[in-house]
This record gives structure tokens, sequence and C-alpha cells, in this order.
């Protein structure tokens, strides 16, 4: 099954476990449930804060409990890196359906690295009330496929991703999968010119999806024994954050 998995441990970095500007609602609701890999979730939550942006961190149980009406509140639901089959098990058939719902008639937005892209595309159940045999089905889709240093066996890697305006970035790759292709939809591709980032909507909701970590900073980078960590810019990743949160398309292919 398609996996980012083998996270490696956590990299200690302090931060409040939900940020309100103004102590009720936030804008992100930031999932930290089963396999979620919490160096990851850490360094996004370090970003909103230091934008100043609002979030909610919810676990598999707590997103289970959430009614739609709850869910739809948020502008953007955000499903960092883990492994794509255990987060999906962990959330019911019924949590599912409510995402799903959230994103293509609610319009809540979706952002999704590695195994949040991973399980957001799957095929439509075939009747209402059905579940997807993988993943969440936020993006109506086949299941997207494995990118070139998965084919080479490679566990992690920096690989260097290109984007429109013929600039390059050095990122973190941990298992993601080649995105979604199609006009306008490729924001970024790997070196053998197949997506890496995607944009793309489903339905009323806008989605991005990302086999790449934006947001791994030089204490992920350091655990995985990287030593080049000055070629990131964990700041590259708020500009995902903020287009799914206003419903932004960034330029594309």
């Amino acid at each position: 099954m398609p996996t980012n998995s083998g996270a490696p441990p956590a990299a200690q970095v302090a931060r409040p476990p939900t940020a309100h500007r103004d102590g009720s609602h936030a804008d992100v609701l930031l999932f930290a449930g089963a396999s979620i890999w919490t160096s990851e979730v850490d360094s996004l939550a370090n970003i909103m804060i230091d934008h100043q942006e609002t979030y909610q961190e919810v676990n598999s149980a707590e997103l289970n409990a959430m009614s739609l009406d709850e869910i739809a509140q948020y502008a953007l639901l955000v499903i960092p890196g883990g492994d794509a089959p255990t987060l999906t098990s962990s959330l019911s058939a019924e949590t599912h359906a409510r995402l799903r719902a959230a994103v293509q008639e609610r319009g809540v937005n979706y952002l999704g690295f590695c195994a949040g892209a991973w399980a957001a595309v799957a095929p439509a159940p075939t009747r209402p009330g059905d579940d997807v045999s993988y993943g969440l089905g936020i993006v109506d889709g086949p299941r997207e496929g494995f990118n070139y240093l998965a084919k080479q066996g490679k566990e992690f890697a920096i690989s260097r991703a290109s984007f429109p305006d013929k600039t390059q970035r050095d990122l973190l790759w941990y298992g993601g999968p080649v995105t979604p292709d199609g006009p306008g939809a490729v924001i970024a591709k790997y070196p053998d010119g197949t997506p890496a980032i995607s944009q793309l909507t489903s339905r009323q909701g806008f989605v991005i999806v990302s086999g790449l970590h934006p947001a791994a900073n030089a204490a992920i980078l350091n655990v995985l024994g990287i030593s080049d960590a000055e070629a990131i810019d964990p700041d590259f990743a708020w500009g995902l954050l903020n287009a799914g949160i206003h419903a932004v398309p960034l330029p594309a292919f």
C-alpha cells in the first residue's frame, strides 16, 4: 500500500498544542492522529504561529467525534506525513464520508503532505454511504503512483523541485507520491518531470497535495542525518498553507 512509513524520531520543538488569536475559533484543523509525524506537526504549527495564523490540533478519536458542521467551521484541513494506511484506518467510514462532504459539499479546503497526499486521492464510493477501499477520497480519482526515488528503493532523500518560474528548491522527500497532473494543476515537479506538488478543486473545495515536505526544518533534517540543512527553507510551507486557507491558486505549469 502507498505509505510514508518509518518516520524518524521526533525533533523536539516547543510550542502550544493549539493557537487561537482570540481563544475561540481557529482557521486551520491540523490532524495529529494515528501514525502522523509529530515533528512535521510541530514545524507546521510553529510556521502558523509565526504568521499569526490560528489552528486547532486533533487526534484520530477527536476527529471521529466531530460532526460535519464542526469540521465545516474550518477554512482548511491539514494532514501531514505519516503512514497513509494507518491514518486512514484510524478514521471511521463515517469520518471519511464527513471529510469528503466537508470538502466537496461545504467548501473546506485541504492540504496534505506525503501521507496526507496519498490519503487525499481515492476512487469515489460507488453508492452513497459506501466507504472507499483506500484513502479518504477527498479528491475522486485513481490512486497516486510512486515517484522516482521510491522506485530506486530510497527511504528518504533531498529532492530538487522545479517551479513554473524556472526556480528550483531542495526539499525533503520521505516516501511521497507523484501527485495529480492536469492543466493548471502542477505547482512543482520532481527532477524527472513528474508532478511533486499539485493543486486542484474537488467540487466546492480547493485541494493542495504535496509529495514533498516543505516544512522540514534543520532539526528534522539533523535527526535524519542530512547535513545540508541550510538548503531547506521551512517557511516555503507557509505559501502552501496560506494558499490553502484562502483558496488562492499558486503559479502552475
